[in-house]
């Protein structure tokens, strides 16, 4: 649980540093589902990669309006620390995006730009893996280390009442380098607090 307790407090300093600048229309919080990555990792040596894992995430948003349909809607999240295909390695994702939001009677559409951040711990030494013909001693990371990329974003959201809803995001990594490009998948609920 120590894990969780940075990431729960950066999410309520930005809840309240967006609220203190300017009257918000609505704050949501989302549970949901990210798929990291699909298609990109390898899982077995047949060549198979990966599909959809379970991997929980909760975000935070607040929309701002700028007319009657159009908002400014920041949300910051994170995934919550887990075990990966190494035992070894605690991995988690951490996210701050800033989107543009349309809203329709029903329905609502976002995309934007932000940072994505991977954090993967572990308590060092050296891990012996398959190098293809034969086995080498890998190093592990003593603590936590981050790496960092941009993203663009983009998805559509259905409202259910005026407090429940549920999005469909799409995170693109390395959009210009065709290499490189992966997506990931995000799956939510959302609980919207409404004007405060």
């Amino acid at each position: 649980m120590q894990n969780l307790k940075y990431p729960i407090i950066s999410l309520a300093l930005i809840l309240c540093t967006f609220s203190a600048y300017g009257y918000a229309y609505d704050a949501a919080v989302s549970l949901g589902n990210l798929c990291e990555y699909v298609g990109k990792i390898q899982t077995d040596d047949n060549g198979a990669t990966n599909s959809c894992e379970f991997n929980p995430y909760l975000s935070a948003s607040i929309d701002f309006p700028l007319t009657s349909q159009f908002f400014i809607s920041p949300e910051a999240g994170f995934t919550f620390p887990k075990k990966g295909r190494d035992e070894n390695i605690s991995k988690m994702s951490l996210f701050a995006l800033a989107n543009a939001k349309y809203k329709l009677n029903f329905m609502h559409f976002f995309g934007g730009a932000g940072l994505y951040f991977t954090r993967i711990s572990s308590g060092g030494g050296t891990e012996e893996l398959n190098n293809g013909n034969s086995t080498s001693a890998f190093p592990l990371p003593e603590g936590a280390v981050y790496s960092r990329n941009f993203i663009l974003n983009a998805g559509l959201g259905v409202d259910f009442t005026k407090n429940i809803s549920a999005d469909l995001h799409t995170y693109v990594f390395n959009l210009l380098t065709s290499e490189d490009r992966a997506f990931s998948i995000l799956i939510n609920g959302t609980y919207h607090f409404g004007e405060f």
